[in-house]
This record gives C-alpha cells, sequence and structure tokens, in this order.
C-alpha cells in the first residue's frame, strides 16, 4: 500500500475563500493595480465569503457525496480541492493524483476526432505512448462509441460526449476522483457501467468525491454525505441520512413556497412575477447611538412564524450579504463592519467611529413568499454592545413601518438574545372578491382583468363565484406537498353574487404541470337556495393519492343546471392551484399514476393457490 493510501485523501481544518466585491469597474482596476493599498487611498469593497470554517477528511479509498442547493458553495469546495484557487484562511490539504470532471468537455476540442482529444488529454496527464494505446483500448469498449471515435467532437451527442470525458478521466486511475453533476447526464445503461467502474476503482484504492444533486446517486455511489447550506457544512453523516434530512428541508421549503402561491391567488394584489417565489419583504433597521468608540456587535437574527423558526441569518457569517438568500445583510450605505469570527462565532459589528458622528446604521432584511395577516411574527437578535450605547430597531413590511425604534436592552459584556412581536400590517390585503364587490362596476370590470393574468380565471355566467380553493391534507391544514399515498382533499368555497335557486355542479380537473390532464372529478346537481353573498362549501375527497411523484395542477368551476359551457358554466379558475408529490417508490416515482389491479396465476397447480397482489402501473 502507497503512502498516499495511507493518509486521508483529503483533510481541510478551517477553510475559507474570500471574494472582494467591488462597487464599481473603477475600484476594480485601482485593486489590480495594487492603488488600494496605498495608505492615502482607502479601501472601497467588502469582502465576500463564499465558504468559511469548512472542516472535514475523506478517507483514502471512500466515497462522499456533496449535496445542496445552488449557490451553496459545492462548486467552490472543489475548486479548493483541485488546486484552482488556493483558501483565504485555514489549511487544504491533498493527498494523491486528482482527476477532475467539474466542466464536462471544457479540455476537449470540438474539432479533433474521439481519439485525438483521448491522445491529448492523457499525454497532458503524463502517460507514456505505450499507455495511452492501452488507455485508447479500454475507453473504446467502456464507451462503445465505435467507429464515432474517429469522428470530431462536435459531431457528438451530449451524452456521448460524456460517455468519452468519463470513460477518459477514469482510465488512468487517479488517487481521488471528483465528479461534479456528470452521472446525471447518463442513460440508465451508462450509469450501471459508470457505477461498475467506480466500484472498480474505489476497490483498487482510489477516493470518490461526487456533487450531485440526483439524491439516488448520492445515496447508490457513496458512503457518506455532507450537506452544504450558505457556505456552510449543516450535516455529515451517512449518505442515507443527510439525503433524507437534506430533503426534507427542501420539500418544507417547497410547501411553504406552493401554500404561498395558492394563497397569493386568493387574496390578489401581486405582480404576475411574484406568484411563484418571493412577494414580500421584512427590513430590519439597527441605529446604535452613543459616544465614539461605543460598539453593537450583531451575531444572528431569526425570524420566527407562529412560534416556528421561517428563517434565519448568520451575521458574519458565510454568504450573508448575499441578497439571493432569504435572509441578508445590506451593505449598501450602512455601517456595518468586515465580518469577524472568533472562536466559531460571526458577527458584524456597528460602531461609532468618528466625533460627533453619533449614530451608526445598518439595515438586514428577510424575504417571504407572502406576509401572512392571520399569522404572528417575531424576530429574534443576538447582540452585545459596549459602553452604554443605545441600539434601536425599526422593522417594515416593504415601506410600511410595523415597529419603530424600538429600544433593545443593554446587554454589557455578554451576549444578549432578544425577541420581538411584530405589529400587524395595517394595509391588510383582502380577497379579490370583496375589493370586487366595494369597487364600481367598471372598477369591479377592471380588477378581474387585472386578476386573470394571475389566477387564469374565465368568469361565466357570474351568478356564482368562486371565493376560495384550498388544498388540504390529512390534518384539514392547507397543505402542498404530499407523499405519496398520503390523503388529499380539495376544499372550494362558493358564494352567491344575486339572490336565488341554483342546481350547483361543482367539478375539478387534474393536470399535470406539462399540461396532460390526468383526469376529472364532476360532481352532481346541489340544489341550494342562496341569498347574495351567502356561500356553500363543497369538498372533493381524493382518498390516498395514487399518483407518481412530481408537480400536479389543479382547474375548478362552478355550473349551475348543466354543463353547458356557454350557457350553465358560472365561474372556472383554469391551472391555478399546485401540489407537489414525493416519495414515491423507484419503479412508480415516474408515472402519472398507479391504478389497483391484481395478478393471478391461472394454471396453478394445488399448492399454488394464493393469489399475488400488486399495481398496474400507468404512465
Amino acid at each position: 500500500m502507497s503512502d498516499n493510501q495511507k493518509k486521508p485523501a483529503i483533510v481541510f481544518k478551517g477553510v475559507g475563500k474570500k471574494y472582494p466585491l467591488f462597487p464599481n469597474r473603477g475600484d476594480v482596476l485601482r485593486h489590480v493595480l495594487g492603488l488600494d493599498r496605498l495608505p492615502f487611498w482607502r479601501k472601497n469593497y467588502h469582502a465576500f465569503w463564499a465558504l468559511r470554517d469548512i472542516n472535514f477528511e475523506l478517507a483514502a479509498g471512500s466515497r462522499l457525496g456533496i449535496v445542496g442547493r445552488n449557490g451553496a458553495g459545492k462548486t467552490t469546495l472543489l475548486k479548493l480541492v483541485t488546486g484552482n484557487i488556493q483558501p483565504s484562511e485555514g489549511e487544504a490539504l491533498v493527498n494523491g493524483q486528482i482527476q477532475a470532471l467539474l466542466s464536462p468537455g471544457a479540455w476537449f476540442h470540438p474539432e479533433f476526432t474521439g481519439v485525438e482529444n483521448i491522445r491529448a488529454s492523457l499525454t497532458y496527464q503524463g502517460l507514456s505512448p505505450d499507455e495511452i494505446e492501452a488507455a485508447i483500448r479500454d475507453i473504446a469498449a467502456f464507451t462503445e462509441l465505435g467507429s464515432f471515435l474517429e469522428q470530431p467532437l462536435k459531431t457528438y451527442s451530449g451524452g456521448m460526449e460524456m460517455r468519452l470525458i468519463f470513460a477518459t478521466a477514469t482510465a488512468i486511475k487517479p488517487d481521488i476522483l471528483i465528479i461534479d453533476e456528470m452521472l446525471s447526464a447518463g442513460d440508465a445503461y451508462f450509469s450501471i457501467k459508470s457505477g461498475e467502474r467506480m466500484a472498480n476503482l474505489v476497490a483498487g484504492g482510489a477516493s470518490v468525491l461526487i456533487v450531485s444533486h440526483n439524491m439516488q446517486d448520492v445515496v447508490r455511489y457513496c458512503d457518506e454525505a455532507i450537506w452544504m447550506e450558505r457556505g456552510r457544512i449543516i450535516l455529515r453523516g451517512s449518505s442515507l441520512d443527510v439525503v433524507k434530512a437534506y430533503m426534507e428541508f427542501i420539500h418544507q421549503l417547497e410547501d411553504r413556497r406552493l401554500k404561498a402561491k395558492n394563497l397569493k391567488l386568493r387574496t390578489g394584489g401581486y405582480d404576475e412575477a411574484l406568484t411563484d417565489g418571493y412577494g414580500d419583504r421584512f427590513n430590519l433597521d439597527f441605529q446604535l447611538e452613543g459616544n465614539t468608540g461605543t460598539e453593537a456587535r450583531i451575531a444572528e437574527l431569526r425570524l420566527l412564524k407562529n412560534g416556528r423558526p421561517e428563517e434565519s441569518l448568520n451575521v458574519g457569517g458565510p454568504q450573508d450579504s448575499n441578497s439571493n438568500q432569504a435572509a441578508w445583510i445590506s451593505l449598501d450605505g450602512g455601517c456595518w463592519s468586515e465580518p469577524r469570527m472568533e472562536d466559531g462565532s460571526s458577527w458584524r459589528s456597528l460602531t461609532i467611529e468618528t466625533e460627533g458622528q453619533g449614530v451608526a446604521v445598518g439595515r438586514a432584511a428577510f424575504l417571504l413568499f407572502i406576509y401572512e395577516h392571520d399569522s404572528e411574527y417575531e424576530v429574534q437578535v443576538r447582540y452585545r454592545t459596549s459602553q452604554a450605547g443605545r441600539l434601536f430597531l425599526t422593522v417594515m413590511l416593504s415601506q410600511e413601518i410595523l415597529n419603530y425604534r424600538v429600544a433593545l436592552p443593554e446587554s454589557g459584556d455578554d451576549w444578549t438574545e432578544w425577541s420581538l412581536r411584530l405589529a400587524v400590517s395595517g394595509t391588510v390585503k383582502k380577497p379579490v372578491e370583496e375589493l370586487q364587490a366595494e369597487e364600481s362596476s367598471s372598477d369591479e370590470k377592471k380588477m378581474v382583468n387585472n386578476q386573470a393574468a394571475i389566477l387564469s380565471r374565465w368568469p361565466g355566467q357570474g351568478h356564482l363565484m368562486i371565493d376560495t380553493v384550498r388544498i388540504l391534507g390529512e390534518d384539514g391544514r392547507e397543505q402542498a406537498v404530499f407523499k405519496a399515498g398520503s390523503p388529499l382533499k380539495l376544499l372550494i368555497t362558493v358564494k352567491a353574487r344575486y339572490s336565488g335557486d341554483y342546481n350547483i355542479i361543482p367539478g375539478a380537473s387534474l393536470f399535470r404541470r406539462d399540461g396532460i390532464m390526468i383526469c376529472q372529478f364532476v360532481g352532481g346537481k346541489f340544489p341550494a337556495r342562496l341569498e347574495q353573498g351567502q356561500k356553500k362549501i363543497f369538498l372533493l375527497d381524493l382518498g390516498h393519492l395514487t399518483l407518481g411523484d412530481g408537480y400536479f395542477l389543479f382547474s375548478v368551476a362552478i355550473y349551475n343546471n348543466g354543463l353547458d359551457w356557454e350557457k350553465d358554466r358560472q365561474d372556472l379558475i383554469d391551472r391555478s392551484y399546485e401540489f407537489q408529490v414525493i416519495e414515491n417508490v423507484d419503479h412508480q416515482a415516474i408515472c402519472v399514476c398507479q391504478l389497483p389491479g391484481q395478478w393471478r396465476l391461472m394454471n396453478q397447480g394445488p399448492a399454488e393457490t394464493r393469489a399475488g397482489t400488486d399495481s398496474a402501473v400507468g404512465s
């Protein structure tokens, strides 16, 4: 066994990577020329930590997966492993020869043939002519590209090119193989062959580091995994445990987004571009008052909804100023210090630096999918002040002040945890239909047209209208992400715009996100005498879901007396209420739905009397 195999393949100790962020190109040029290091030239950039305090070890011959959302820092970590970039702090030790598949095709020339690209790549890796010829025979057998190896790379499909790159990278039997999203690009047949090839590499002592958004690849190929979020390692453990924790986090986030999307459609007042993403924002404006030298350190901010954590921000931690995240520090026009870290804790400070300044200000922000007026929100702050400084907090919902200049308790030299319950917003967004009732007929028509682009509403006769639509889970609460086999109910509230006798027929259609209709649910006639403004509630019980994994949309409609499109239709909202199904078993996950069925052995003997059961899977 070689020394490289005896040592850990990779060791990261307190590794961090920092980049400077400049307000304009002129400051970039001054930094490149070194002018900002002159004593008379003030530094004009902020430090952005893409990664910080990264600690992990990869044993020789083991396989480690890395999971996390886009922007979590996975690719930066891989570049540190390969030596493409150097850490700003800490120690990154790598023992052995590395082969990295980070940018498919980046080092292959499109005009060269497959064989020419193989020779160029392996020559660069230092192989002898005899070793290269042996590798070409191995690559040809593995890729099964045949005569295409003599054709220019530009004639290859994406899958063919990926086969060639993977085979070339693994032909030299590296000590450490790094794969970034390569396995998910191939078909099932190639995936099996790749897995066998990696198993042979590991058996020979190679270590494998895999980054993938395909959780099945991580569980299948990796012994352990780490979950990264905002430049930090959140969890490390067995690949199955880490994937389960990460997917639970993703499903909770998706459930919040879809529930908020459905609520936006009901309440109105949101631009169409905000329907699918974040729609509201809390601004937290800190103001420090005191004498010169007074300092307030802010270490952590948390947002709670109804007593449960909604978002948190590790102030001074990696990516804390990244406005693409749901919580961040605003560095524009404020007095925040550079990020600081001590004994594993990070913070930024507000400091009154000059005589007569008197005040130092800084802003933080939390993004919400939607601000729910019937929910209770609370902000928690972990902070420390010095020299009897007074720290105040003003909270705004977009441009509306909720809490104004609330004084935080003096903390002395100790870190203090403090909570503030946010005041209820005064400008409550009402349901679209209530707004319509308050407007004149011309304004009502304008409001309906304004909402049509979001709700995809097709009004009919208009004597009855759909007031609210809710997707409910097992406990009767609104839900948007459902595990396969769990119950789902659709609740529709119908309101009469005019008094009268009705024969109400509720209907719903279920679509896949790509527009394929799954099924329709048309109710019978429900006779009812309704006064103007009176409501009736209809419930559609789908029982336990037999849908495959994916995103689905409901259309809902109300008819009166019959199902004639022109004469009887009262109101229709087309494909506007979305939910997701997850966690089907592998052979059922890709199906549209599963139909109940039963297998029987027709020519059974005396001992073969038991019938087998299974599900017939439809697509």
